[in-house]
């Protein structure tokens, strides 16, 4: 029964501590975001693009009329060409309409720019203000602490296991 209140006495004092622990890991230093300058050593390449422009077209309109012999004879002609096509209508002796038609492809160079990243450098800002010597010797002393409570805590733990065991 001694260790058992042993145990309820420590546990309640924790439960006690705890708050205010909390309390002073809340309220304690806080840390500033200081943002990480990067520079990077680009290369920016200006080179031609080629760009296929879509066909042409044009369109042909005409008046076909037959005369007095009979014989195909052209009324009127519309024929109206685009930039690339070249259109040409004829009729032959025999009266067939002919139609010819060539374009030629158009290829258009475009400029372009391509960013080549070679390497990648990180340049850190200066601090805002250094540690004093004091603040370096609470941060060794802190981490010095809590290896020893680590430790107290291993040791206590295993000196309460050894007792339980002996009962």
């Amino acid at each position: 029964m001694k260790l058992y209140n042993y145990i309820i006495d420590k546990v309640g004092r924790f439960i006690m501590l705890a708050p205010f622990m909390c309390l002073l890991v809340l309220c304690s230093c806080r840390t500033k975001y200081v943002p990480i300058e990067s520079k990077a050593d680009s290369v920016v390449v200006e080179k031609l693009v080629e760009v296929q422009l879509p066909p042409d077209s044009a369109t042909i309109r005409a008046l076909l009329e037959c005369d007095k012999n009979g014989k195909v004879v052209l009324g009127w002609l519309d024929i109206a060409n685009s930039k690339n096509t070249q259109a040409q209508l004829t009729i032959d002796s025999l009266g067939n309409l002919l139609a010819k038609m060539k374009t030629h492809p158009d290829t258009v160079y475009l400029p372009s720019k391509e960013v080549t990243v070679t390497k990648e450098v990180k340049v850190p800002y200066p601090v805002e203000k250094e540690l004093t010597i004091w603040q370096h010797l609470k941060l060794k002393l802190g981490g010095w602490a809590f290896g020893i409570v680590i430790t107290m805590s291993f040791i206590f733990i295993s000196w309460i296991m050894y007792k339980f065991k002996k009962k």
